[in-house]
């Protein structure tokens, strides 16, 4: 009986089809993760664009450190665990995972609609990715190599690209932190842009003296120590994380103070020349010691305990809520969409054709190639240079319009490129309305002024032009740049006619602009 109760009860099991029950199951298994990353890439396909454009451009010293990481985590997780880690195409929705991509991609999104800098949008779609992986692979595996997505995150999107992204707003604070600083010992500075001038000097903050890949090489190396060191990632470390920014902004800033000094106070700029790398060394070595130490009071990071029912419960959120999954995915979805919305074109002023009072007597000039060049990277700016004859006025003069700060440039640069060095920068107002930047230039042979302007202000400083985009997006500027064939005062009284009648001129032209848009509509 029993031989016969197992013959049919096997031959019950083999008549059973493979497709009655188990393949709505293993649909929605596969369905289910394959919809959210569906959803996630596209909410992210312009940086995942970005990314892929832009690898190619990345040096080969950063494909090699890439591919090592790679590497190295392989090897890392095989060599410290029993078995490979394990991958399940039914997701599981842990909370850090889940925090981590979700706050990714709603940062990212925010950043788009206030300030769109590529780099920090490829920043956090790779860490967004990483949350996916999260959900997907063995928990303590994630959280132990969680240190490996912030080295990739910092190493994939900046190359030689980021300096036109942070890399401007970066050397203009950098300026304006070392103009306060040699205020405090009393020696006269005044920055502009990435310009620090003294009264017998020009110094020039560069790309190098930025400070980005002070911050990107302290911060790949605070990574690197975390993980190599099985530090666990918590507020604590937080904490060492902003104490080493700190530390590498202030000792940045402190190299570029010196080398002023040494440059331009006191006439030595062999010296700062030879000190200007082994300076930088010695601040990222310090800050990165000191960086090292504070990390030793970091736990270290504890594998959890795969099973008991408080593992578990830690592991997983809304884990029998049948809404649970479909509800992520609706939610990624409703992020991919606004990030979709905030890419839709929208129409951009652009300033209307200067029209200058009669006495002055104009003719349109070309750019020259480096103008061509820089503005050529900028398809919606729009540029006017012309040479001007107003009385006894004699000169040049061009105006850049855009919408974003990046198309914007230091006027001084164009000046120390075109061979005509800078003696002196002075804050003047020019007329009531124009508080602009007089520049002596050549010996003081040549004069030139610049400023800022929108509809509604006017502005000498370029860090406020940037802080505009925070409150204004898609808000058009228009940089004045005047040169004078000979050397005036900046209280010559045609001057400031001829300011006033620029000002006024550019202003009429922004207000058309947003009138004949205001009609349109």
């Amino acid at each position: 009986m029993s031989s016969g109760i197992m013959q049919r009860t096997n031959i019950t099991d083999s008549a059973i089809p493979d497709s009655v029950t188990p393949h709505p199951a293993v649909n929605w298994v596969w369905l289910a993760p394959f919809l959210l990353a569906l959803a996630w890439f596209w909410a992210n396909i312009l940086a995942v664009k970005w990314l892929l454009s832009s690898f190619v451009e990345i040096p080969t010293l950063y494909k090699i450190v890439i591919g090592f990481l790679i590497v190295a985590l392989v090897v890392r997780s095989i060599g410290n665990s029993d078995r490979p880690p394990g991958f399940s195409p039914n997701f599981v929705l842990r909370r850090d995972p889940l925090v981590l991509m979700l706050g990714a991609g709603i940062c990212s999104i925010a950043l788009q609609y206030i300030i769109d800098i590529k780099q920090v949008t490829v920043l956090l779609f790779i860490l967004g990715t990483y949350g996916l992986c999260g959900l997907l692979v063995e928990q303590n595996f994630w959280q132990k190599n969680l240190p490996v997505a912030g080295l990739l995150a910092c190493i994939l999107p900046f190359n030689s690209q980021f300096n036109s992204g942070l890399g401007l707003p970066a050397r203009v604070l950098t300026a304006q932190v070392v103009e306060q600083l040699l205020s405090m010992l009393h020696v006269a500075a005044i920055s502009s842009y990435d310009i620090i001038l003294l009264e017998n000097g020009i110094a020039h903050v560069d790309v190098p003296c930025s400070g980005i890949k002070t911050l990107l090489v302290g911060t790949l190396f605070l990574l690197s120590a975390t993980w190599l060191e099985g530090r666990k990632l918590s507020l604590r470390w937080l904490a060492v994380g902003a104490a080493n920014l700190l530390m590498l902004v202030s000792a940045n800033a402190a190299r570029v103070a010196v080398l002023v000094l040494v440059s331009e106070v006191f006439n030595q700029p062999k010296i700062a020349e030879i000190i200007h790398v082994p300076l930088g060394i010695v601040g990222l070595v310090c800050a990165c010691f000191v960086t090292w130490l504070m990390l030793q009071r970091v736990p270290k990071f504890q594998p959890e305990k795969t099973s008991g029912i408080s593992a578990k419960l830690n592991s997983e959120i809304l884990e029998n809520h049948p809404l649970a999954k479909p509800g992520i995915i609706a939610a990624v979805t409703v992020l991919a969409v606004m990030a979709q919305l905030s890419h839709v074109e929208t129409s951009k002023m652009a300033i209307a054709p200067l029209r200058l009072p009669e006495y002055i007597k104009s003719e349109s000039i070309p750019l020259n190639a480096s103008e061509q060049k820089f503005f050529g990277n900028y398809p919606d700016t729009q540029t006017q240079k012309i040479r001007f004859v107003a009385g006894n006025l004699r000169g040049s003069m061009l105006t850049v319009a855009s919408t974003s700060w990046q198309t914007y440039h230091a006027p001084e640069l164009c000046f120390v490129a075109s061979g005509i060095p800078v003696n002196r920068i002075e804050k003047k107002q020019l007329t009531p309305a124009v508080t602009g930047r007089w520049l002596s230039l050549k010996e003081n042979q040549l004069s030139a002024t610049y400023w800022l302007q929108s509809a509604q202000h006017t502005t000498d400083n370029f860090l406020s032009r940037i802080g505009s985009d925070l409150t204004h997006k898609n808000h058009n500027w228009v940089l004045v740049s005047i040169l004078f064939n000979s050397s005036l005062p900046a209280e010559n009284p045609e001057v400031k006619e001829f300011a006033g009648n620029v000002y006024a001129s550019v202003k009429q032209s922004l207000q058309g602009e947003m009138n004949e848009n205001q009609t349109g509509i």
